[in-house]
């Protein structure tokens, strides 16, 4: 198993004081991208995912080059593929910056401005971090050289239909709620989306909603010690990518885990050990339980409904499924 997990979790300014680090990532690095719509539309409509058991993976253009785009609600900014910038002639930005993931190394970086184009949406004065993606995603089945993070979902609601193999882009205005959707208790942390989860019956948990990431629970070895998930239960690895490469992490599995009000059985918990540098969250809530609903994310509202989960004819062994909690 392979889990692509964050690639691009918080970036720090080079060379300059806190508060100018700040000002600086937020004003001249990362400005809020302009998004424009086909004329006489508000959203892209419907656009195909190619594995609707996946991540959210796009097909996009920059300068004509078609390439594949992954939407990470985890990733702070958003960031694409060093040589392909190269080859694009995207011009970086002079001043340095520092990458985080949540394990691995971090990466010293730069910035370049690019126009990326989605169907129908047109993002203009997109600002991205150069990585190697195609490298640290080559790993995966779809390698992917682009990823648009939360500064273009700031700007942006999303209609994730994973159960049908679907999604749609839109201004955050024109976002409807999919039908007999239940808007799940979240909240911004540093323009992050925060859920609380609960683990074999312990005290909740806060959690990043992180659509970049493959895994069902992904936990700090902190976190997960505290729950008693460390306990000698059986434990087995697996592979996670983020700036340092391929590491391995411990994989456990929890009886059940409460989120939104659904109850899940069975779900397996990665743990990671963080990177000292790297200010982090204490776990990830991962595509592995989300692609079992259609998800309405509005990152700017820091709103997040979901509608489903829809019932598989046949519950794959060690898949986790989902129960409604009765009131």
């Amino acid at each position: 198993m392979v889990n692509r997990r964050a690639l691009l979790r918080q970036l720090a300014v080079l060379g300059a004081g806190l508060g100018a680090a700040w000002w600086v990532r937020g004003h001249y690095l990362f400005p809020t991208p302009t998004v424009e719509f086909a004329a006489g539309t508000d959203g892209t409509g419907w656009l195909p995912l190619p594995d609707p058991a996946g991540l959210v993976e796009l097909q996009a253009h920059v300068r004509g080059i078609p390439i594949r785009v992954v939407v990470d609600s985890g990733a702070q900014f958003s960031a694409i593929d060093r040589r392909l910038a190269e080859r694009l002639g995207l011009e970086p930005a002079p001043l340095p910056m520092l990458a985080f993931g949540v394990s691995g190394r971090p990466e010293v970086t730069h910035t370049v401005s690019l126009e990326l184009v989605i169907g129908s949406l047109r993002v203009l004065g997109l600002r991205a971090a150069t990585l190697d993606l195609l490298s640290l995603s080559g790993v995966m089945r779809q390698p992917f050289a682009m990823l648009v993070g939360r500064d273009l979902l700031a700007a942006v609601a999303a209609d994730i239909d994973w159960p049908n193999g679907r999604v749609a882009l839109m201004r955050p205005e024109a976002f409807r709620a999919p039908p007999a959707a239940r808007l799940a208790p979240t909240h911004r942390r540093n323009r992050a989306l925060m859920a609380k989860v609960s683990i074999e019956g312990a005290q909740p948990v806060e959690v990043m909603v992180d659509t970049g990431a493959t895994s069902e629970i992904a936990l700090s070895h902190s976190a997960a010690e505290k729950l008693g998930l460390l306990d000698g239960r059986p434990m087995g690895t697996g592979r996670s990518v983020s700036l340092g490469g391929l590491s391995r992490d411990r994989v456990v599995r929890a009886a059940s885990v409460e989120f939104a009000g659904r109850r899940l059985t069975d779900v397996e918990v990665q743990v990671f050990t963080p990177s000292v540098q790297g200010p982090l969250p204490d776990g990830l809530l991962g595509v592995g339980i989300l692609k079992r609903y259609r998800v309405g994310l509005d990152m700017g509202a820091g709103r997040l409904w979901l509608a489903g989960p829809a019932t598989p004819a046949l519950r794959q062994p060690g898949q986790p499924h989902a129960i409604l909690e009765r009131s």
